[in-house]
């Protein structure tokens, strides 16, 4: 029975999101809300009104089933600045990383700035405030109630698959000129960003290490991306150009399709397993001491 409870409110969950959604997307153009384009303003007023209607209908669910809402993943506890920024650092230097090879192999070049010095302060951080917000939205819909919801009903590890699979076929079926690699990269990347949540005990790391990887790879790098029509995003820093085939670069889709993510996301979960141990790990540890 309690299985089968904690199922419904996930499945509440779910439908309250698309109906309300459903709902705002016929309203919001009625007061010229901006559409879901690569514009910094327009993306962050989107990511930052799934993310609000995500907390708030999970909020509304912790009132009637009387939880706290601190225990969806992003508890305001004294190291959640910290998480944040461990994360940060953790996302960004694997998208620095893969450009080594690409660029040893002559699959992009670099030219410098793309932009003058102030217009590059800006779009810095008007771009990061963008992602952030996207970081909040989408490790909160998907690692957030949704997680903690569907793992009382079937388990921590299978919810988390399931969520994360669920997270590569949008991409798969949403964007245009999507391959298996970006979908099956970006599923891989949500299980390890479960592992965060299931070692740290929040999602503020995982929060960081996806604003700060989606950051790097297309405003600092300039990736480009099908969601832009293949193209890198306006106001991205760098001048880099890529111009190898598409299983070392990506290409239209970025590195997140270069087969080269996978020896990423190997030493991903590598590392982090080394850094941050599981509690029978450490109670091993603690023993042979």
């Amino acid at each position: 029975m309690r299985r089968l409870f904690a199922l419904g409110r996930f499945a509440l969950f779910v439908i309250l999101f698309l109906v309300l959604g459903e709902a705002l997307n016929r309203v919001l153009p009625l007061i010229h809300f901006p559409d879901r384009s690569f514009i910094w303003h327009d993306f962050f007023a989107n990511e930052l009104l799934d993310f609000v209607l995500a907390v708030f209908i999970a909020w509304i669910l912790s009132v009637v089933f009387r939880e706290r809402f601190s225990t969806y993943g992003l508890p305001l506890a004294p190291d959640a600045g910290r998480l944040l920024l461990k994360g940060a650092v953790w996302g960004f230097i694997p998208s620095a990383l893969i450009l080594i090879p690409i660029f040893a192999a002559r699959g992009c070049s670099f030219h410098g700035l793309a932009l003058p010095v102030g217009q590059l302060i800006f779009y810095a951080v008007a771009w990061s405030l963008a992602m952030l917000a996207m970081g909040f939205a989408e490790e909160f819909m998907f690692r957030g109630y949704s997680l903690k919801t569907l793992s009382e009903a079937i388990g921590f590890w299978p919810a988390a698959i399931f969520l994360s699979s669920i997270f590569g076929l949008l991409h798969f079926f949403f964007k245009p000129q999507e391959d298996w690699i970006d979908p099956l990269s970006i599923a891989l990347y949500g299980i390890f960003w479960s592992l965060t949540l299931r070692r740290t005990g929040s999602l503020w790391f995982a929060v960081g290490f996806h604003a700060a990887s989606d950051y790097a790879d297309m405003i600092v790098f300039a990736e480009p991306n099908t969601g832009n029509h293949g193209q890198p995003i306006p106001g991205h820093l760098l001048d880099i150009r890529y111009h190898g085939p598409d299983w070392l670069t990506g290409g239209p889709r970025g590195t997140e399709a270069s087969l080269l993510v996978f020896i990423v996301l190997a030493g991903l979960f590598y590392f982090f397993n080394r850094k941050y141990p599981s509690a029978q790990r450490q109670s091993r540890a603690a023993v042979t001491v």
